[in-house]
């Protein structure tokens, strides 16, 4: 079986737009909600459209390619021993990630709230009383240890699904069918953010829908570079349509539009305009780019490098160190008073610089090194895939 070396380079890159997009947040108004406090210069609506943009696949992709990574896994082995270790692979740096690591983006904001309390009292109060809050981006670990489980009878089915001639077309159809009857049907009912309600359901078709594609990677992979312009084109179409539809419903009543982005107007007695129309196109928008990065991957990125193997064996070290870094920036940062381009400019490179650093000193740590998801690079077909 030959290297899917674009499924790596395409791993990569998804991991590394985390980082702009989460710095983004704090530079917008209503970051605020997100991170109870924002920078001190402001970007403006443009900052807000790229997050929107980024926001509306990130996620599916990251699920995605956790499920088409999973299907290479269960190349070798998909019984208990695989279920164990896989399990103990996601929620051993999720634990530690949130009592070790979180803590220094908690105190972050804490003291950008007006708090005084030294560090290590907050870390003591940070362990001893846990709440739901302190797991911030770690939640993707969660679902993804509970997604493996759910999926295991498809990993048992594994050969199978290999048999299975099943055209590209119809797959992703059958799959984005299936992702806008979940947004539509609980969308209405209750809000989402970190992967709860509407979307814990609609990330598990993404993570599903990486598997069944590995079933038949080349297949689908060819398919893919061969229509990537074309799939570019529809998915560059639906963000712009899903954006004005949202945009009207802001323009028409704040509130609601709210609702329409976030889900749960029906329990706030809300009735956003054409709600089910853009509950199909949410679900349309996210797969078209998901597949249209599959095609520019396949087409661009399919050469080995050098440089692949290192960074494939940071990412997930690398996405679990990431967010308590970028909090604790976007506090300092907040400190001077510069164009917020410049701004924007030095926490992203700091951010990526050191979270790199951080990762190399637990990867000299050695057995430590697992505490953040790091172990020794491998094979893609062989290796668990990173989140």
């Amino acid at each position: 079986m030959s290297r899917s070396y674009e499924l790596d380079w395409l791993r990569v890159l998804l991991f590394a737009l985390l980082v702009p997009h989460h710095v983004a947040v704090g530079f917008v108004d209503w970051g605020e909600d997100i991170y109870r406090f924002v920078n001190n210069q402001l970007a403006g609506d443009g900052m807000t459209l790229f997050i929107y943009w980024s926001h509306s696949w990130r996620l599916p992709s990251l699920f995605l390619i956790a499920g088409l990574g999973t299907w290479y896994l269960t190349r070798q082995s998909y019984g208990a021993v695989f279920m164990s270790a896989r399990l103990l692979r996601l929620l051993v740096p999720a634990v530690f990630g949130i009592f070790a690591l979180n803590v220094f983006g908690g105190y972050a904001m804490a003291r950008m709230t007006g708090e005084t309390q030294p560090f290590l009292p907050f870390w003591w109060g940070w362990i001893s009383s846990p709440e739901p809050g302190q797991i911030q981006h770690l939640w993707f670990l969660f679902n993804l240890a509970v997604y493996t489980v759910i999926c295991w009878p498809a990993f048992i089915y594994r050969a199978q699904l290999a048999r299975l001639q099943i055209s590209p077309a119809r797959l992703l159809v059958g799959l984005c069918a299936s992702s806008a009857v979940a947004i539509v049907l609980l969308k209405p009912h209750a809000a989402a953010l970190t992967g709860d309600n509407y979307q814990f359901p609609f990330y598990l078709l993404f993570f599903l829908g990486g598997y069944l594609i590995g079933a038949q990677d080349r297949v689908v992979l060819d398919w893919c570079r061969h229509h990537v312009w074309k799939l570019l084109s529809a998915a560059i179409l639906l963000f712009l349509l899903k954006a004005t539809l949202l945009t009207m419903a802001l323009l028409e009543d704040i509130p609601t539009g709210e609702a329409l982005a976030e889900g749960g107007w029906r329990p706030l007695g809300l009735d956003p305009p054409n709600a089910t129309m853009f509950s199909v196109i949410e679900a349309a928008t996210a797969w078209a780019w998901c597949i249209a990065a599959l095609g520019l991957a396949s087409r661009f990125l399919s050469r080995p490098s050098s440089l692949l193997a290192r960074l494939n064996s940071a990412v997930f070290p690398f996405y679990v160190i990431h967010f308590p870094v970028t909090l604790v920036g976007l506090a300092l940062v907040a400190q001077i008073s510069l164009p917020w381009q410049i701004e924007f400019l030095i926490l992203l490179i700091c951010v990526y610089l050191v979270t790199w650093l951080i990762w190399r000193i637990f990867e000299r740590l050695g057995p430590a090194a697992i505490l953040v998801g790091g172990k020794p690079h491998i094979g893609w077909h062989q290796k668990s895939p990173s989140p």
